[in-house]
């Protein structure tokens, strides 16, 4: 039986976020009744969730943010704390009709709403401060954090969960959630032609780990580049053949050969402009590229045979 979550649309959000952006930690935590009288629930065949269902959730992703400094500390990092979250929330049963199938409710962006603003306000506050408010661009880029979507707070760790959880019989289940940084999530999961398909978006993000492995000592810049490009071809070709319905092993390969192309294509280009930018600010002539080479001898050579 699908368990329903109440709902809470954005218009009907406005005042709370209003509330919540003037609020302590300690004025935001929720009592003991989740409830708003503006929420609704989707009149569709489900029971309504029991309080006691999001009182296990709150309380068990309160357990993580205090190992983490909450309330009274922010980690550098929250790439530990939102591992873990993804953990519980792979575990919390009103999100799931069946392991690795998600209800219709956990798709639904006013959900989340009503679980960030009801159930862990204080923790989402904890995550994204509102003092960082200090004009109508931050308001908006807060707010997004706060009301349901691919960047809501909790919303965003369930979609890495959707995407790249490798399942219950791999030995590291959990690798790529733990090994991979906030803007390579972001690289991945907010391109739905890439990650809409879990077996796609595995694929990638183990060979987007393997090349920042490969070029370790290369420069971060270098490695976005050649996952820039390498996914361009890679969406390209998938206009032609579906990368859902290529073979486990084909993608793989394909996904493969594509960054180890761009790898050489590009180490090598960008490592000649880096070269030219660096031999400039010194005060000397660039070296000309290599494309241009082979045209300035045969200059030089034809100077030379006409004396």
């Amino acid at each position: 039986m699908t368990v329903l979550i109440p709902q809470i649309s954005n218009e009907a959000a406005e005042p709370l976020l209003a509330e919540l952006a003037q609020s302590s930690l300690a004025d935001a935590a929720p009592s003991d009744e989740f409830f708003y009288s503006q929420s609704i629930i989707q009149p569709t065949g489900g029971l309504p969730i029991r309080d006691a269902l999001f009182k296990q959730l709150r309380e068990s992703i309160l357990t993580v943010a205090r190992s983490n400094g909450f309330p009274s500390k922010r980690p550098n990092s929250f790439l530990h704390f939102e591992l873990e979250v993804a953990k519980l929330l792979a575990k919390w049963k009103p999100l799931w009709i069946s392991d690795g199938v998600p209800s219709g409710e956990a798709l639904r962006n006013d959900c989340w709403t009503f679980i960030t603003i009801v159930v862990l306000p204080d923790i989402a506050l904890w995550r994204w401060p509102s003092k960082c408010i200090v004009g109508a661009s931050e308001e908006r880029s807060w707010k997004v954090r706060i009301v349901g979507g691919s960047r809501n707070t909790f919303q965003r760790i369930f979609r890495r969960v959707l995407c790249l959880d490798r399942g219950l019989d791999h030995p590291d289940r959990w690798g790529l959630i733990r090994d991979l940084q906030e803007d390579d999530f972001s690289a991945i999961l907010e391109r739905p032609t890439l990650s809409s398909n879990r077996d796609v978006a595995v694929s990638l993000a183990e060979e987007y780990i393997a090349m920042k492995q490969r070029l370790s000592d290369r420069s971060a810049k270098l490695q976005t580049e050649v996952y820039r490009q390498a996914t361009k071809a890679i969406r390209a070709y998938g206009v032609v053949q579906p990368l859902d319905l290529m073979s486990n092993d084909y993608r793989k390969l394909f996904i493969r050969t594509s960054f180890q192309r761009y790898e050489r294509d590009l180490d090598s280009s960008l490592s000649s402009k880096l070269l030219s930018q660096k031999t400039k600010k010194k005060g000397f002539l660039a070296d000309p590229s290599p494309k241009s080479r082979p045209a300035r001898k045969n200059f030089f050579k034809r100077i030379f045979e006409s004396d």
